[in-house]
C-alpha cells in the first residue's frame, strides 16, 4: 500500500510518524536501518511518498503501518518543489555509478577466528587474500590467491583450520603481511581501481592489518564500493543477505559456499556483472521472498 501525504508528527525514539493521507492520519514505523538512511530528510510538513505492509501492528503501543521503503521526501512550494530524497534518482546514481567504473577490483578476505573457547587476548588477523582485477571492458587483467602469515597468533585455532580447510603448514608457508601490503600499495598505485568487496568488513579488516602490522594506512589511495550495500538499498531489503544467496538471486540456482577468499572475489565479480544487468533493463530478479 502506499501513503503520501504531509508528516504531522516525528517519534524519532519509537522511529514513527504520523502522515495525514486523504483525511485520515496514518502511523508508519520504520525500521531502524532505514530509519538511519532517511532520518535526515525527515520534517514536519514535509511530503513524503511511502511504501507500507498492508496491514498495521503495534508498535510501542501505537498501531502502525511498517514502512517497506520511501520513494519521495520533498517539500511543496507554490513556484518550484524542493526534492530531498527520490528513490528514481537514487537508481539513476547507481546506474550511472557502475556503469563508469574504470578498473575494478573485486576483493575478499578470510580471516582468523577465536578458538572454540573464547580468548579475550585474541585479535582477528588476515590469513587469506583473494582477488580479480578487470579494466573498463570487464577483461581480467589480474588474479591474487595467496595465504597470508598471521603477525600476533602464528598458531590459527583449529575452528579456523577446519572453517577453511586449511593446514598449520600452508599457514607457516604463506607470505607476511608486509609483503601482501607491498604489493597490494603497488597495484592500488598503478591501477587506481575501485574495489569491490561484500560488506564492510574485509575494508575493516585491511585497516586493521595496517595497524597491527605498523603500517602506513591506504585509506586515502582506496575506494571502495560495498555492493551488498547497494544491492540492499536499490531492492529496498530489510536484512542483509549472503554472498551466496545473493548469487542464487541472480543466477537462480544454490551454490554451495567453500569459504575461500578466491571463490569469494570470483562469486562478487558474478554477482556484480548480473546486478549491472538489472539496473541496465536487461534483466529482472524476484526479490519478493528477500523483502
Amino acid at each position: 500500500m502506499i501513503i503520501s501525504g504531509r508528516i504531522k508528527t516525528i517519534d524519532e525514539e519509537k522511529r514513527i510518524i504520523a502522515i495525514e493521507y486523504k483525511g485520515h492520519i496514518y502511523a508508519c514505523y520504520f525500521q531502524r536501518a532505514l530509519m538511519l538512511h532517511i532520518s535526515r530528510y525527515l520534517q514536519l510538513e514535509r511530503y513524503i511518498q511511502i511504501v507500507v505492509g498492508d496491514k498495521p501492528r503495534v508498535v510501542g503501543g501505537v498501531k502502525a503501518y511498517t514502512v517497506d521503503y520511501v520513494k519521495r521526501i520533498m517539500q511543496i512550494r507554490h513556484r518550484k518543489n524542493i526534492v530531498y530524497y527520490d528513490e528514481h534518482t537514487i537508481k539513476t546514481g547507481t546506474k550511472e555509478l557502475l556503469n563508469n567504473l574504470d578498473y575494478k577490483l573485486f576483493l575478499d578476505l578470510e580471516m582468523s577466528m577465536h578458538p572454540y573457547k573464547k580468548d579475550p587476548h585474541f585479535t582477528q588477523e588476515i590469513i587469506q587474500v583473494g582477488y580479480i582485477l578487470v579494466d573498463q571492458n570487464n577483461k581480467i587483467v589480474a588474479t591474487y590467491d595467496e595465504i597470508i602469515k598471521p603477525t600476533i597468533h602464528k598458531k590459527l585455532s583449529k575452528r579456523t583450520l577446519k572453517f577453511l580447510e586449511i593446514t598449520q603448514e600452508e599457514v607457516e608457508q604463506g607470505l607476511e603481511f608486509k609483503n601482501f601490503y607491498e604489493h597490494f600499495s603497488r597495484l592500488v598505485e598503478q591501477y587506481d581501481p575501485a574495489i569491490v568487496v561484500w560488506g564492510k568488513n574485509d575494508f575493516l579488516a585491511l585497516q586493521e592489518g595496517y595497524q597491527v602490522n605498523n603500517l602506513p594506512t591506504l585509506r586515502d589511495q582506496t575506494r571502495y564500493i560495498n555492493l551488498l550495500k547497494i544491492i540492499k538499498n536499490y531492492f529496498h531489503l530489510r536484512n542483509d543477505i549472503g554472498l551466496f544467496n545473493a548469487l542464487e538471486l541472480f543466477h537462480g540456482t544454490a551454490l554451495n559456499q567453500t569459504h575461500n577468499a578466491y571463490e569469494d572475489a570470483h562469486a562478487t565479480m558474478q554477482i556484480f556483472h548480473q546486478f549491472l544487468k538489472v539496473v541496465n533493463g536487461k534483466m529482472q530478479v524476484d526479490t519478493s521472498n528477500l523483502i
